[in-house]
């Protein structure tokens, strides 16, 4: 074995030593891009898990110059922009030698229908927390602060409260002085008293072009639903980690897994540069990779996206193996929730490599990489921080290659070793750090498990209770207790399902109902730790303050409760005012949970309230240290010291998209910790919104003038403020009072109260979102006057999302001809609104004008959402009926021209084609059958036939490429082919395949002429509404 050259291949000539290096700065500026913005926020509130925050729906393809803060990190090696208007985002990151961005670089701000709440932007890298992503708050501004540290490095410091779940999520976007990398440190706090749901996943924007490689050590990669297929090469032969490989199929999520690796990466091996993404694995253990798709499906999304700066992919990052759909909760790959009090943080390392063809291995230090070419065995190590060591090659513990390295960041280092043996058994190490990395591709393989207990019992009581703990973690606490009161049914006194119930009715608040199931548990085992704690809990609420203690001073014997329940204590005594007592359990909770800033904070309210304000200062420090965004401690150092500085320092750091949020979550834990001097104080300071307004009435004990504000744009969500309105009520009963109690009692599943309050009010409120909230009410309890209110919201206010819900109810009800009269005046005056187009189209189907829909739709300029094809189903809906139409009158050449053009994709419509093989065209192929048999035609028919056959309907990314209905087709086939018996396989195996899609039962009904199924119009989907008027004609 003899040792090639050595080359050192530097990103830019003679690097500077690194007592050289330049300082890492910071600044500020203003900058205008060109903009295609977002607008007309929903006032009517969301059902389900995103309730209290609402949506944004107005989206549009005419640019404006917007001028957006920007903050830019910049050292000597890579300078970051972030934009802190626009959910924090790192906008891009760039590579200062090549002048390239390493994160996906998109020139315009282009809002489109992508996250929760409407509004998302494509490129950079973005936090996403919560329940699900994108996060609520990913187009909207955060609070944020800049810093230059004592070390040299600077920081930007973004984060929120994030309402879903009530937690505070930071993170500090770091630049070294003398690094090539940048870091995110993620700071988590639930600030709560109960568990909340817990997702977060880092999204990073790499451009697609430029032979890109996807460097993720693994052997598997998991779907949405726990599924799971072999990695790096798709069981079709596609080496998958290429993306110009991924050409088939749909929209691709790759979560990556079955290897113990701590990085992730990508490769543009036409640019000779890549990207790592690199942090210890207890931190981040999922990996994913997403791709629209290389079909029109996925491209069209380029457009809609950017102007110029072509396709994206995103590199993620997450804390477990999959983003979780419902599906995933059969599978071991369930969901997690956010302990009471509980914060978590880590830390992620992300940085450009250049010159090295692709990387095996990456840490901190930098990027590795080791390929097999001509006979020699090829090493690249592009270091991003100054390295002196000495790099080592053995094979079973005999030295094959050392040399001594010595590089600046972005320099990397290049030799090569001539090939004598396999080169499946090396071991590579730096002498003077933890770097290790072993050939053998069994290295490192997990064993863990991937497939659930096939004779799992889903309905026994423990499948009941894993069933709702699933679903809680999903925020869907009304099918959680649904499940856990069939689980104690089946077991009445199945102890984790009373506890689990009796958290629930506190979250909803049905104190007298926790207490009850509470003290069932307890009498089942009195020193269990969760038991304790809700039982604490749920006393506290009950200013039972004896009981309250009792129930948190057991379930201190639990680790897991230990530090919540101190914190609870801490609470109580500082409102029975015994500071003394409040500060050693706030310490208490700190050793038990360092990063208990919840706990901390009361600690340093009891310092300052005792009169000890050196440790109160030294208390508030501490809260900083960890989190400097922390609004408590803000407000405790203006407390301290009254100071226009400190007023102003409050303000400097609340300047997210909700303010007032930020501030009445404030008050709120002043008043729980009975300081409604500060909690008033608090509220001085905020926005005025009617929460506020209800606040200080009560904390005041003044008279509200509810007539004074409006309640655009206001969710009531919190039990603390529910306690305040049913207070409020009892002195005056103003519809504003009721509405606002109503949420939150329809978010608590406490339906039926809150029906009857909005009844209280008649017909009072000039407020259309009200009547929107009792209509739906009423629908879910079978009202059937539901429609009414829809109508009194249509008369009260002119916006399209009244006349679009009337409409929809008009054409559910069966009162086409009101629906198209009513949608049709509305189009005439706003022919601009694609939404309202788009209905106007479905209602003229529902009328059996299809040809007057089919214009309709060739002027529509639809701007999509994240999966939409309404606009496109709608368009082969009209044509399929009219070929039918034309079929019924024998005119089957004009029909085969309609069946022709229902298979186009017309852009305009806001979907892009898939690949042939994800298009269901069974029902076409059967039509042009039976057109060509109409006209004795003969020619093609068999293949028109095997194609129906031989369509294998699946379910990928959770996506289905079928029309469920057309099993009927297929059936139909199989007996035009005299195949009767394979036709009856064919339906069993698909009942068998998709048991609860009702479409697939449907078919067999049909086919077989037994039991016909009648499924409602909300059950049909237009695949079935086409069959049936072939069938009927």
């Amino acid at each position: 074995m003899r040792t090639a050259i050595l080359l050192v291949l530097a990103t830019a000539a003679n690097r500077k030593a690194a007592a050289q290096f330049g300082p890492a700065t910071v600044k500020e500026l203003h900058e205008k891009f060109t903009t295609y913005p977002y607008s007309d926020p929903n006032p009517i509130p969301v059902s389900g898990a995103l309730y209290p925050y609402f949506r944004y729906d107005g989206f549009t393809t005419k640019p404006v110059q917007k001028e957006w803060k920007v903050v830019e990190l910049e050292n000597d090696f890579i300078k970051l922009r972030i934009l802190p208007e626009i959910g924090g985002k790192i906008w891009t990151a760039i590579e200062k030698s090549t002048n390239r961005p390493f994160l996906y670089n998109n020139e315009v701000v282009k809002f489109r229908d992508i996250a929760m709440r409407g509004p998302w932007t494509s490129g950079g890298l973005e936090a996403n927390f919560g329940i699900i992503g994108h996060t609520p708050n990913c187009a909207t501004p955060v609070d944020y602060i800049t810093r230059t540290n004592a070390d040299g490095s600077v920081s930007c410091f973004i984060g929120v409260l994030e309402l879903l779940s009530r937690s505070y999520w930071r993170m500090e976007i770091n630049l070294p002085r003398d690094r090539a990398y940048f870091t995110t440190r993620v700071f988590w706090h639930n600030s709560s008293p109960l568990e909340q749901p817990y997702y977060h996943w880092m999204n990073a924007g790499l451009k697609a072009s430029g032979n890109l490689e996807f460097i993720y050590p693994g052997n598997r990669y998991l779907g949405h639903d726990g599924e799971y297929a072999e990695w790096p090469v798709n069981n079709n032969g596609k080496k998958i980690s290429y993306y110009e490989e991924n050409n088939f199929g749909g929209y691709k999520s790759y979560h990556v897994f079955g290897k113990h690796a701590e990085f992730s990466g990508a490769y543009w091996h036409q640019d000779q540069m890549g990207i790592v993404r690199f942090g210890m694995r207890d931190g981040k253990a999922g990996t994913k990779i997403w791709i629209w798709g290389l079909s029109d499906q996925g491209m069209i999304w380029e457009k809609l996206l950017t102007d110029k700066n072509g396709q994206y992919v995103e590199l993620q990052s997450g804390r477990l193996f999959n983003q979780n759909s419902e599906k995933s909760s059969q599978t071991p790959f369930k969901h997690v929730g956010f302990q009471p009090y509980a914060t978590d943080s880590w830390i992620e390392y992300w940085y450009p490599v250049l010159q090295t063809k692709g990387m095996v291995k990456a840490d901190q230090a930098g990027a590795l990489n080791l390929y097999n070419e001509d006979g020699w065995l090829k090493i690249r190590f592009c270091a991003v921080q100054s390295l002196a060591d000495t790099l080592t090659i053995s094979s079973s513990g005999k030295v094959l290659y050392q040399k001594a390295v010595r590089l600046s960041p972005m320099q990397t280092f290049a030799d090569s070793i001539k090939e004598t043996h396999s080169t499946n058994d090396l071991l590579v190490t730096f002498k003077q750090s933890d770097f290790r990395f072993e050939t053998d591709p069994k290295a490192d393989i997990l064993g863990r498990p991937v497939d659930a207990p096939a004779d799992f019992d889903w309905n026994s009581a423990y499948g009941l209770y894993l069933q709702a703990t699933e679903a809680g973690d999903q925020k869907n606490y009304r099918l959680a207790e649904s499940r856990l009161l069939e689980s104690l049914e089946k077991e009445k006194n199945y102890f984790p399902a009373l506890v689990q119930l009796a958290q629930l009715y506190y979250r909803n608040f049905r104190y007298t109902e926790a207490l009850a199931v509470a003290k069932k548990a307890l009498a089942i085992n009195t020193h269990d730790g969760a038991a304790n704690y809700i039982y604490g809990l749920v006393n506290q609420a009950l200013k039972n303050n004896v009981d309250a203690k009792d129930g948190f001073e057991l379930a201190a014997l639990s680790p897991e409760y230990r530090s919540a329940a101190y914190t609870q204590l801490s609470r109580i005594w500082i409102k029975e005012e015994n500071q003394s007592k409040a500060i050693q359990y706030a310490q208490l909770a700190m050793l038990n949970n360092g990063y208990n800033v919840n706990a901390l904070s009361l600690m340093a309210l009891s310092f300052r309230v005792a009169g000890e304000m050196k440790k109160a200062f030294e208390t508030v420090g501490k809260v900083l240290e960890m989190d400097p965004l922390n609004h408590l401690a803000a407000f405790e150092k203006y407390f301290a010291n009254p100071s226009g500085e400190n007023k102003a320092n409050i303000a400097g750091i609340i300047r997210n998209e909700m303010p007032h949020e930020s501030f009445l979550e404030c008050a709120i834990w002043y008043n729980s910790a009975g300081r409604n001097v500060e909690a008033a104080k608090v509220l001085d300071m905020s926005p005025d919104t009617p929460e506020k307004k209800y606040w200080q009435a009560y904390l005041n004990n003044s008279k509200l003038h509810a007539t004074a504000f409006q309640p655009f744009l206001s969710f009531p969500f919190r039990s603390e403020t529910a306690e305040v309105l049913e207070k409020l009520l009892k002195k005056e009963s103003h519809w504003q009072l009721k509405y606002h109690l109503a949420l939150i009692f329809k978010d608590r599943n406490r339906l039926k109260e809150a029906l009857e309050l909005l009844q209280s009010c008649s017909d009072e409120p000039d407020f259309a979102p009200f009547y929107i909230v009792r209509s739906g009410l009423k629908k879910q309890m079978n009202d059937t006057s539901y429609g009414e209110d829809l109508e009194h919201a249509a008369k009260l206010d002119k916006d399209w999302r009244y006349s679009k819900l009337l409409t929809e109810y008009y054409n559910s009800t069966g009162r086409r001809a009101e629906a198209l009269s009513l949608i049709t005046g509305f189009c005439r005056e706003h022919p601009e609104n694609y939404i309202m187009g788009m209905l106007r189209a479905k209602t003229l189907l529902i009328n059996r004008k299809y040809s007057e829909t089919d214009a309709v739709l060739s002027k529509l300029r639809i701007i999509p959402f994240e999966g939409a094809t309404e606009g496109r189903e709608l368009y082969r809906e009209a044509k399929l009926m009219q070929a039918i139409a034309q079929m019924q009158a024998k005119k089957y050449k004009k029909a085969l021209q309609f069946i022709e053009e229902a298979k186009k994709w017309p852009e305009n419509l806001g979907a892009g084609k898939p690949y042939d093989s994800e298009i269901d065209l069974r029902l076409e192929s059967w039509l042009t059958y039976q057109c060509k048999n109409k006209m004795h035609d003969s020619s093609g028919n068999a293949a028109l036939l095997r194609q129906i056959t031989g369509f294998h309907p699946r379910v990928d990314n959770t996506v289905r490429n079928f029309q469920a209905s057309n099993t009927l087709v297929t059936a139909w086939a199989y007996n035009e082919l005299n195949e009767a018996d394979k036709g009856r396989e064919w339906l069993q195996q698909q009942l068998l395949a998709f048991p609860e899609n009702k479409l697939v039962a449907w078919a067999r009904s049909v086919f077989f002429k037994q039991n016909l199924m009648s499924l409602s119009e909300s059950e049909k989907e237009p695949n079935q509404r086409i069959l049936e008027a072939l069938m009927n004609p």
